[in-house]
């Protein structure tokens, strides 16, 4: 390689390299290109072919794991042939935030910037100046911002909705739904609702009490966000283990944690979430507790007391709309006080960018070990698509909602429209489900 670092390249011989710190230090200056796998006397040395998905992986987990605000729509990745070996390239654009490494927070080892070829840190001073302003740029309503994509369809949407016996007039569904912005252009809103989009729900699983000792990563994404919401919910839904206790009597048995308190917690996480910023809602699974994630922070007009107490007040208020038409969302802010009830309040744990819901799992050591453990299962099983947890899959979107057709379960299973045919014809002739009504206008009943 004859170019050298400058402000906007940067070489990296591995991904462990800090690679978290150039991201933070290209997003608060300007775009940049880190290339991994050119070591710093400018030699490619590639990358292993067996290494690449694995270095892939760790790049995204930093993306989306170690930097906030979150930052996925700035920053690509991709892998490329140099001088015959493989290298991976990430393409950062400058944020229009104050960006930072999560785990140290805006301080001198969070907050970084270019400076010729190589980081600085920023100083106290310049990290408040920055952070407020930051906090003087306009609020996003995402029903006014303009979608990236504007060729979308809303088929899993118009399902959910007719579910909950909503009526759908297709020449009036996108303005009563407030889907476009007032330029004509479909919105941001629209967007995380249609049938396919980029966002993504992660669910991350680690065998410890912190992030030392990864498992697994199930992401959610992709489509619809109240069906990527539900297959999340879903997922968490089966590591839920019964443990029984015993030496007494009468039999007690308990579980992990509580699913009505989860599901609250998730459901506020994903419709209060502060999606204007592109970061995502997410979970994350540790041997003795979960933790829930959303971005934005307690809403401007409420305390904390108010808050916690369950006075509502609506990121998002359009969405949030949707939500409790389809169903999914409460207008009585019974979603906080459910947490509490079975958690505490300090269950909740706030700061300036996030809310974080943490429940702490029931059982022994023992137990816990037993749960990750099936859990580990569980996701192997699912990523190899065995096709008794296909057939599950398919009876539990059908239960949560009857009207999904064959091109729904397609995308939300990533099959062929032939192959979920193929499955359904199964399922009837075994007497799980019974197709009523017509092709066009029926929906499925499942009866096991």
């Amino acid at each position: 390689m004859q170019t050298s670092e400058d402000n906007f390249i940067e070489y990296k011989q591995n991904v462990a390299e800090g690679v978290a710190k150039e991201i933070v230090a290209f997003l608060n200056s300007e775009p940049g290109r880190i290339i991994i796998g050119i070591n710093k006397k400018r030699e490619v040395v590639g990358i292993e072919e067996g290494e690449l998905d694995d270095a892939q992986r760790t790049i995204s987990d930093v993306i989306t794991d170690q930097i906030s605000p979150r930052c996925i729509e700035f920053v690509r990745q991709h892998r490329e042939t140099l001088e015959g070996k493989s290298v991976i390239i990430i393409d950062v654009q400058k944020g229009d935030r104050l960006f930072y490494i999560k785990k140290y927070g805006l301080s001198e080892r969070g907050c970084y910037i270019r400076s010729g070829s190589s980081c600085k840190s920023l100083e106290p001073d310049e990290i408040q100046k920055r952070y407020i302003a930051s906090l003087l740029i306009p609020e996003k309503d995402i029903a006014e911002m303009p979608a990236k994509r504007q060729s979308l369809t809303f088929r899993l949407l118009k399902n959910y909705l007719l579910s909950s016996d909503i009526h759908i007039n297709e020449e009036t569904f996108e303005e009563n739904f407030h889907l476009r912005t007032g330029s004509g252009e479909y919105n941001y809103m629209a967007e995380i609702l249609a049938d396919k989009n980029d966002i993504v729900i992660n669910v991350a699983v680690f065998a410890t009490e912190d992030k030392t000792r990864y498992l697994r990563r199930e992401e959610f994404g992709g489509k619809c966000l109240l069906l990527a919401m539900e297959q999340a919910k879903n997922y968490i839904h089966s590591i839920n283990r019964t443990f029984v206790q015993v030496g007494q009597l009468p039999r007690k048995e308990t579980t992990m944690f509580d699913e009505d308190a989860f599901d609250q917690a998730w459901v506020n996480a994903c419709v209060h979430n502060k999606w204007s910023e592109s970061d995502h809602p997410g979970i994350y699974v540790y041997s003795n507790r979960m933790e829930i994630e959303s971005y934005g922070g307690i809403p401007k007009d409420l305390t904390k007391e108010q808050f916690l107490r369950g006075k509502s007040s609506p990121v998002n208020k359009r969405l949030f709309s949707i939500f409790s038409q389809c169903g999914m969302a409460e207008e009585s802010g019974h979603g906080v006080p459910s947490v509490v009830r079975v958690y505490g309040e300090q269950a909740y744990v706030f700061s300036d960018h996030f809310i974080d819901v943490v429940i702490p799992f029931a059982g022994g050591e023992e137990d816990v070990a037993a749960a990750r453990k099936t859990t580990s299962k569980t996701a192997r099983k699912s990523a190899k698509k065995n096709p008794d947890e296909i057939r599950a899959n398919i009876v539990e979107f059908l239960r949560a909602n009857p009207r999904l057709s064959r091109l729904d379960l397609s995308t939300a299973l990533g099959l062929t429209e032939g192959n979920v045919h193929h499955y359904l014809d199964s399922l009837k002739r075994e007497g799980a489900i019974e197709r009523v009504g017509s092709d066009k206008g029926g929906y499925w009943k499942v009866l096991i």
